[in-house]
């Protein structure tokens, strides 16, 4: 299970031994979630679930025989072995998600700056491009050190400032990134409209146009397009531009914190950041004859379980006060302790460099 109970569960009911069981998909279900509003919260619940998905998918992985046990029939079993082959490749992709969005930023700009009259930055001036590429591929490289010693040591909440800073200089690079694409992108398309007159076979033939508009169809067409396709489009246009400036963040802070921190397995938000030290209501007894054993407190009876569907069902109705997130005394100063150090090591690792 490991922080991926649900995904893992789903998985155990398709491929149970000798049963047919499926799974449905039901779009009138509607959820309520309490969202992190900060940005340590946010990390401390993305970390648990790249975590519970990286666990599922090397558990769906490993146990993909088991769909040919399943009593699932034949035509069904084909198509499972195909999505757990494609699970397969893209978990390999996630496991190298940091250098492929590294060797994206790399190419991107260095292609874009080179010396020039086709330089992105010649309009500060000419050798501007130079200067771009070394400042921001610097800035990228640290930051990746900076985000890998807070997260071998730190809490995001006793980070936050620093881990705050660092998505925000990831968004500036990302912004020259995307900057370096569609200046790459105009000078592949032709300049006037008469170019326009043939995209067949302008398509055809501009080598460089057909991978931009391959890698575009291929990534955020694909996102527009099933975005239509179930009516709710309106997050692509009100939320687009603010996940591409987090975008770096996503792969170089989630990741390397979950990356970090695999051995955690509390909750992550809402002040829950510790191990649980209250297991619930089950006890370990001993009976007459002296052995061990659980003792569960349970309703039995239809009327105790009928009252406390009700009052469940009536807490969710009430929108319960926000939760301000503190700090016991001996936290903040194990914070402080972590913070002060990481502060020693970069300094002294950026004075060595």
């Amino acid at each position: 299970m490991y922080l991926a109970e649900d995904r893992i569960l789903c998985f155990e009911i398709v491929t149970k031994k000798k049963e047919s069981w499926t799974l449905k998909y039901v779009k009138s279900a509607k959820a309520a979630t309490d969202v992190p509003a900060t940005v340590p919260e946010f990390i401390s619940q993305r970390r648990r679930w790249l975590n519970g998905s990286l666990f599922a998918s090397i558990h769906a992985t490993v146990f993909f025989f088991r769909i040919w046990t399943s009593g699932q029939n034949f035509f069904r079993k084909i198509v499972l072995q195909i999505e757990f082959i494609y699970n397969a490749v893209q978990l390999l992709f996630t496991w190298t998600s940091l250098a492929n969005f590294y060797l994206a930023f790399f190419f991107l700009i260095s292609s874009a700056t080179k010396t020039g009259p086709k330089n992105a930055f010649n309009f500060l001036n000419k050798s501007a491009g130079s200067y771009v590429f070394d400042v921001f591929l610097d800035l990228y490289i640290c930051l990746l050190f900076v985000v890998l010693v807070c997260s071998l040591g730190n809490r995001p909440q006793g980070s936050r400032w620093t881990y705050l800073t660092a998505i925000i200089l990831f968004g500036i690079c990302n912004l020259i990134t995307m900057w370096c694409a569609g200046y790459t992108v105009y000078l592949a398309v032709p300049h006037n409209v008469d170019g326009w007159k043939n995209i067949g076979d302008l398509i055809q033939h501009n080598r460089t146009l057909q991978d931009i508009v391959i890698a575009l169809l291929a990534t955020y067409g694909l996102y527009f397009i099933s975005s239509f396709m179930h009516f709710e489009p309106w997050h692509m246009f009100t939320s687009f531009a603010q996940y591409m400036f987090l975008l770096p963040s996503y792969v170089n802070i989630l990741m390397m914190y979950a990356m970090c921190n695999l051995h955690d397995v509390t909750w992550g938000t809402k002040g829950d950041n510790g191990a649980a030290k209250d297991l619930g209501g089950a006890k370990k007894v001993k009976n007459e004859d002296g052995k061990e054993m659980l003792e569960v407190e349970l309703p039995t009876a239809r009327e105790d379980v009928d009252q406390l569907w009700v009052a469940a069902r009536n807490s969710l109705k009430i929108k319960p006060p926000p939760e301000k997130e503190s700090r016991d005394a001996a936290t903040k100063q194990a914070d402080h302790d972590r913070n002060s150090r990481t502060n020693v090591v970069l300094a002294w690792v950026g004075s060595n460099m």
